[in-house]
């Protein structure tokens, strides 16, 4: 008996050996995952919202108010990964894909303002979150935060805005740099939007996927130095939905007309009122930026646009700061993110 079970054993080992040879790299890799696959390489949190689609959304920890990342044009979750894990340590931290990022599903509609928002208003007045919540917005995420909350100001306990987008940046740039320079920035601006052309005509046929392929601008190139972002770039700028969404959000915010106004400039003015005493926090970047086309003193002017904006915008409630962060670019919460995570709890304290 004891023979006749020896040999069942070995039958058995050697039916599933081939097996564990196709499992064994596939565990391997689940063993090396670190915090960015682990969160922001596969679907989290799959929140039904309007037209029967889902919006990824990712969480760490818990603890009211529950505080949401809302990431910039191209960005993704993990543009907070140096942020939200010491967040998750105090609150409840949640970052979300957009339509069509990520793992989240698109729609016919375009990825502008007006929708954006809509998906928001959706997933906060879902049943895995309580508001009111404090929105956490970079770049034009800053723009969609600043506008839900004229629009939905209830729905928020307060504010940080990391170096953000604002209503009416692309015109005031324009006027201080004056018409020529302008020029340049709008050429500058259609140049990128029929590069965002071809990367989804190149997704869409399945050829962003191929070898041929891997050194192209539509990907991470150069590679991001983390080798798990680079990974998790490179994921889902393959993918159609995303190059399309990122091609209707640059068109949307960034397309002017004749009047240097853009889409979202149009959207954003419905609806808008002042934030009262909403705490709210503006953080901007130290460094000085480099518009393409643009030379140091024209980009010096955009600079104190860029500033003045930002003003304004604390200005929207009487409860409102901005402050410049040194030594840090437009990825203020990548470049010095314990001034983005001491601001989000300093905000968190003073509600509690």
């Amino acid at each position: 008996m004891a023979v006749e079970f020896e040999r069942v054993i070995v039958k058995i080992f050697k039916m599933i050996l081939p097996v564990i040879g196709i499992l064994s790299p596939l565990m391997a890799h689940a063993q090396d995952d670190g915090f960015v696959t682990k969160h922001y390489g596969r679907p989290r949190m799959l929140v039904a919202i309007r037209g029967g689609r889902h919006l990824n959304m990712v969480c760490i920890g818990t603890g009211k108010p529950t505080v949401i990342f809302l990431s910039g044009l191209g960005g993704g979750t993990f543009d907070w990964r140096k942020v939200q894990p010491a967040i998750g340590k105090v609150a409840r931290a949640c970052a979300y894909d957009r339509a069509g990022y990520g793992f989240s599903t698109s729609g016919s509609a375009p990825v502008d303002l007006d929708n954006t928002i809509l998906d928001l208003h959706a997933l906060l007045h879902s049943k895995t979150i309580s508001t009111p919540v404090v929105l956490v917005g970079h770049s034009l995420g800053g723009l969609y935060a600043t506008v839900y909350a004229r629009r939905y100001r209830a729905d928020l306990a307060g504010m940080v805005l990391v170096d953000p987008a604002f209503a009416g940046q692309q015109r005031a740039i324009a006027l201080a740099i004056g018409p020529q320079a302008a020029g340049r920035m709008a050429a500058s601006d259609g140049r990128t939007l029929t590069m965002l052309d071809r990367c989804v005509a190149l997704a869409k046929s399945g050829r962003l996927s191929t070898p041929a392929e891997a050194k192209s601008d539509c990907l991470d190139n150069p590679p991001d130095p983390d080798g798990e972002v680079h990974r998790e770039r490179d994921r889902e700028e393959k993918t159609y939905d995303f190059e399309r969404a990122v091609r209707s959000e640059f068109l949307s915010a960034n397309i002017t007309d004749a009047h240097h106004g853009t889409i979202d400039d149009r959207q954003s003015a419905v609806g808008s009122r002042d934030l009262g005493a909403l705490p709210l926090v503006i953080l901007t970047r130290g460094n000085g930026s480099d518009l393409p086309g643009l030379s140091a003193q024209e980009n010096a002017k955009a600079d104190a646009v860029w500033r003045e904006g930002h003003d304004r915008l604390a200005a929207l409630s009487t409860a409102g700061s901005n402050t410049i962060v040194p030594r840090s670019g437009h990825f203020i919460q990548l470049d010095q993110p314990d001034a983005v995570i001491a601001a989000i709890r300093q905000l968190l304290d003073r509600l509690r």
